[in-house]
């Protein structure tokens, strides 16, 4: 059977790489809380059409899409001690996560997250253990042949369309098993399979073309139209897409040069025509346990109504699959309970990982700084040139990711404040083109982003070789960006 014996791919979090995700988010945990007592605490005065509400904390609220929001824009105050007594004590910020998780704004969204991640631990490890995925990457390799970089090519364009028009990303983390068992089998390392997934949706992500998460969302805080400026981000998509899919390629062939062992198609093909038949039948079903969940997900994303529980569909559309293709494929319940199990043991540690991300932006928010954070920036950008003015707005969105990398509600809070105050020589479409460009960049980059940490994870590779090996490109995504904006900004757009 050639090859195929020898391809072993575990969804697993790595130890060294878990320790040192870890300690990377306590530091960063650690100076938030730091900055909560070192920026003045502030508000702006919103109104909603639920008065109830209307003096409370903005972030408190800003996932009820169902409020009309309006943000004062001279209305800005410090807040006095006993105003911001939700601050918390240096004591709480460690178990801030905790809080997080319980009585944070982002709760439910982090529930889903972590559900969604234990029920794929589970369905790859009964994937891995019925032999499923083996036969689905054979079969892949069969139609490959010795086109394997068009396949990059290929698989970049379907992900990045995915992110780009439905707004997947972390949902996308359940393709990392099947690009790590085929990058073994082409002598490409794990480093190369989870890039695959995270460099091409992040990059998807932030050329959003209907993006509902991102452009969708924003456009509605900013009371636009959704197809204002969308021709100009089609180009993008087209540019980065390019950019790219070349960098992967070349993540391929460095792997290559270095592989002690050349691949052979032949050796890893040749298997009896029985096998062949076999391989294609459990293929099959697992595509369709695939095709199934994401076409859950895409429904869920393309109703309104929906939209948030996304990852809920997803995650029954695998739990049903799982158990169907599992059965059929293992032999027996007691089989596939035990596989199950035992893949979510494995992915556990990605519960503390997204605790803490959590919990760095719980205390920025009960510190309310955000607020204060953009008060500064927005009299740094009165009476400059456009040009200099994007660059600032640009920095003030990266620092704002990095406390709050959630998409739509960054939106929700930034959107309004920006569009009510309007930068002279700025359009609304260039203020939501910047937002788009350091929102999703830095889903790759900064280590408060949940996906980036548990996709680096689960491949085993540390925050550290990750940054060493994908600064280059990411600062070339940098470059790009501005070079879009400074033309968009030129433009008129």
């Amino acid at each position: 059977m050639g090859k195929s014996t020898e391809l072993d791919v575990k969804v697993k979090f790595g130890l060294k790489s878990f320790i040192t995700v870890v300690a990377i988010l306590l530091a960063v945990l650690i100076a938030v809380g730091v900055l909560t007592f070192v920026i003045p605490a502030g508000r702006y005065t919103i109104y909603t059409t639920d008065l109830s509400k209307a003096d409370q904390p903005f972030y408190q609220y800003t996932t009820d899409e169902s409020l009309n929001k309006q943000i004062v824009i001279d209305s800005y105050r410090e807040l006095t001690d006993d105003e911001n007594a939700s601050r918390l004590p240096v004591l709480r910020w460690f178990i801030a996560p905790i809080e997080a998780l319980l009585f944070g704004s982002n709760s439910t969204n982090m529930l889903m997250i972590i559900a969604l991640l234990l029920v794929l631990g589970g369905t790859f490890k009964v994937l891995e253990e019925s032999g499923g995925l083996v036969s689905l990457v054979r079969v892949i390799m069969v139609k490959l042949h010795s086109r394997r970089f068009a396949a990059i090519w290929i698989i970049t364009a379907v992900i990045m369309l995915l992110s780009a028009v439905f707004g997947l990303q972390e949902q996308l983390l359940i393709l990392y098993p099947i690009f790590a068992m085929l990058c073994t089998a082409l002598n490409w390392s794990r480093f190369t399979a989870i890039s695959l997934v995270l460099i091409s949706s992040g990059v998807g992500f932030t050329t959003a073309i209907t993006n509902p998460l991102t452009i969708g969302t924003a456009s509605i805080a900013a009371d636009v139209s959704v197809v204002d400026g969308m021709w100009y981000r089609c180009i993008i998509f087209c540019v980065m897409y390019v950019v790219t899919s070349l960098f992967l390629t070349c993540l391929a062939k460095r792997d290559e040069k270095r592989a002690t062992e050349k691949f052979d198609f032949r050796g890893f093909t040749l298997v009896s025509e029985e096998e062949h038949t076999e391989d294609i039948r459990k293929a099959k079903m697992i595509v369709a346990l695939f095709s199934l969940a994401l076409l859950s997900v895409i429904v869920a994303t393309s109703i309104d109504a929906l939209r948030s529980l996304a990852m809920v569909f997803m995650a029954v559309a695998f739990i049903v699959g799982t158990v169907i293709v599992g059965r059929i494929l293992l032999g027996s319940y007691r089989r596939l309970g035990k596989c199950f199990v035992n893949g979510v043991k494995d992915v556990l540690p990605s519960i503390v990982i997204i605790m803490i991300a959590f919990g760095i932006t719980y205390i920025a928010q009960q510190g309310n700084i955000l607020h204060t954070i953009f008060y500064y920036f927005y009299h740094s950008v009165t009476n400059i040139s456009p040009y200099i003015a994007v660059i600032v707005l640009y920095a003030f969105v990266l620092i704002i990711e990095f406390f709050i990398p959630s998409a739509s509600a960054k939106a929700v809070l930034i959107i309004p404040m920006l569009t009510l105050a309007p930068i002279e020589g700025i359009s609304k479409t260039v203020i939501i083109l910047t937002y788009l460009f350091a929102d999703g960049y830095t889903n790759v980059l900064y280590p408060t982003c949940g996906t980036l940490l548990v996709g680096l994870g689960l491949a085993n590779v540390s925050f550290a070789e990750w940054f060493k090996k994908t600064i280059v490109f990411q600062l070339l995504l940098f470059a790009l960006s501005l070079g879009f904006l400074m033309i968009a900004v030129f433009i008129g757009l």
